[in-house]
């Protein structure tokens, strides 16, 4: 005897099963639509964010001080100062971006600024003072994130960057 059509109950297996293993490759499809190119943006992101604490870094070792204003500029959570030989260098963290503006006198010295884009980046700053002087910066960063609706803060980082650092010779007291 040979067969040249399914029974009811192998129709209905198959029909109870189809849907179970759409809502699996759905679920995965959705991973790869929605999900990578996200955390691809934050992970460039917290690149750009960490080369912009690298130039930090790099202004703060060749610092002499760390005024309180220069011009019409004051530190505050969202301007940092850096008094080096030659100029001065003030940060701006705006909504979205970093401005690294080299001053000189009481205006900007050239057209050359640097600007770090992330869109998503939180950053704030917060001088450490010590007899009436700044001596160190402190600086939080975070990605802010919205995961449905719920704002996440991301890849959080808190760094101190100190005028004239632990060079050769120096001690933590």
């Amino acid at each position: 005897m040979t067969r040249k059509a399914f029974s009811l109950m192998e129709i209905l297996v198959i029909a109870a099963i189809v849907p179970l293993v759409m809502l699996v490759v759905s679920s995965v499809f959705a991973v790869f639509i929605r999900d990578i190119p996200r955390e691809t943006r934050v992970v460039q992101q917290n690149a750009t964010m960490l080369n912009m604490l690298r130039q930090i870094r790099r202004d703060v070792d060749q610092a002499t001080g760390l005024p309180e204003q220069f011009g019409d500029r004051h530190i505050d959570e969202r301007t940092v100062l850096i008094e080096q030989p030659d100029a001065v260098v003030c940060y701006r963290f705006e909504e979205g971006r970093a401005v690294r503006i080299l001053l000189k006198g009481q205006g900007p010295s050239d057209p050359n600024e640097r600007v770090w884009r992330m869109r998503d980046a939180v950053i704030t700053s917060r001088p450490w003072v010590r007899d009436g002087k700044v001596y160190a910066v402190e600086i939080h960063s975070h990605l802010q994130q919205w995961f449905g609706s719920l704002l996440r803060s991301r890849l959080a980082n808190s760094q101190v960057f100190f005028i004239n650092g632990l060079g050769k010779g120096r001690e933590v007291r």
